[in-house]
């Protein structure tokens, strides 16, 4: 059976099971009153038990099953609950679990103000990134804006918070946010601890793994619109720094293992070609350059690829063109627009540090790695 946290009256009055509601005064509700579905009008039932969420749940034959999502967990319930009553402290109008005519969706919450009217989901399983796709342009097809919260994954939510390394999957990176100057965050809660986990100013190193800040807010500290997230300070930005060379020593290393035992890899093919010795990889390979996001590989990765096309094609770092490179990214698995900004971005660099062969024998320190690190967290590229 599908559950449900509203319902409608005998005589049309809409009831909502909010967690300020006592078990007992439920308890003669159902003994007492009769509840029906405020979308498909069927009667449920009014279940209240001593340890899961008092909610309604539909008859078993019910027509209306096809319209509602799927199951909900503890979680879920809960997190709507604690979400709905923060909201209604914040907002004119908020509803919960409202059924959208025009679009036969049901948004967990829907809040109206005097100017717009926003969906909140509260995810807190899997589900395609095509459906959250979906329905996202489903509300944006009525003029409505969406938030997606998802639930804080398991794993991050004992972490301490500050600077640190996060392996998010697909779907999480699904939804991650940007905004101008604080760059990359992804916003969750937990309804267990009733917090709200920001992991913020995110730079991409390789595959699933982020450099970021964890932050927490109590649910009774947060306000709406939604607190955004602070830009790093000094010391935090010295603390990227430490971790992002940590992650490229262990990339480099990963790589010499995989020749001592004897493994055709490909970037230590280039390596052999361009005459470069992984153990002595100049620091101008591997840079946390602006876009590098673009690509799952690690920054030695692509960066190494670029210089060993150059290299093939009889290419200076000076003169290759955006055409040249717009050529190049659309050779790659996965072309885009921002691979080749980041290409370019790339050549720029190198240009100005005055490196034309991988055989180069600029010295790239650390207070330049902190540059392009903070350029990147202060995400200057929106400002040019």
């Amino acid at each position: 059976m599908n559950i449900i946290l509203t319902a409608k009256t005998e005589e049309g009055k809409l009831v909502v099971l909010t967690p300020e509601l006592e078990r007992e005064r439920l308890r003669k509700w159902r003994k007492l009153r009769s509840f029906f579905c405020p979308q498909c009008n069927f009667p449920v039932q009014l279940k209240v038990g001593d340890i899961i969420i008092p909610h309604f749940a539909h008859l078993k034959d019910s027509t209306c099953l096809t319209l509602f999502s799927e199951g909900e967990s503890y979680s879920h319930l809960q997190g709507k609950q604690q979400l709905y009553a923060f909201f209604q402290k914040h907002a004119e109008l908020v509803e919960l679990e409202p059924f959208l005519r025009m679009l036969s969706q049901r948004p967990d919450i829907l809040i109206t103000t005097q100017s717009e009217s926003i969906a909140v989901e509260f995810q807190c399983s899997t589900i395609p990134i095509t459906d959250v796709e979906a329905r996202s342009a489903g509300y944006r097809s009525i003029d409505m804006k969406s938030i997606w919260i998802l639930h804080t994954p398991a794993k991050f939510s004992s972490l301490p918070v500050g600077v640190g390394t996060f392996d998010f999957s697909r779907f999480h990176e699904s939804f991650l946010t940007h905004t101008s100057p604080e760059g990359y965050f992804l916003l969750t809660y937990n309804p267990q601890t009733e917090r709200f986990h920001y992991f913020t100013s995110l730079i991409h190193v390789a595959g699933k793994r982020y450099i970021g800040i964890h932050r927490t807010l109590p649910l009774s500290m947060q306000i709406f619109p939604f607190a955004r997230p602070k830009t790093p300070t000094e010391q935090e930005i010295y603390r990227y720094v430490t971790l992002y060379l940590s992650i490229r020593n262990q990339f480099i290393q990963s790589r010499i293992l995989l020749n001592k035992r004897g493994v055709n890899n490909p970037f230590l093919r280039m390596c052999y070609e361009l005459r470069v010795i992984p153990t002595n990889l100049p620091k101008w390979i591997g840079l946390p350059i602006l876009f590098s996001e673009s690509f799952r590989e690690h920054d030695c990765e692509w960066q190494l690829a670029f210089l060993y096309y150059l290299r093939r094609k009889g290419i200076s770092v000076r003169t290759i063109s955006r055409s040249q490179v717009r050529k190049y990214v659309s050779l790659l698995e996965e072309p885009s627009e921002a691979k080749g900004k980041a290409c370019i971005a790339y050549r720029d660099f190198l240009i100005s540090a005055t490196v034309d062969s991988c055989q180069n024998r600029t010295v790239i320190d650390e207070e330049k790695i902190i540059q392009l690190i903070s350029e990147r967290l202060l995400a200057k590229r929106y400002e040019n």
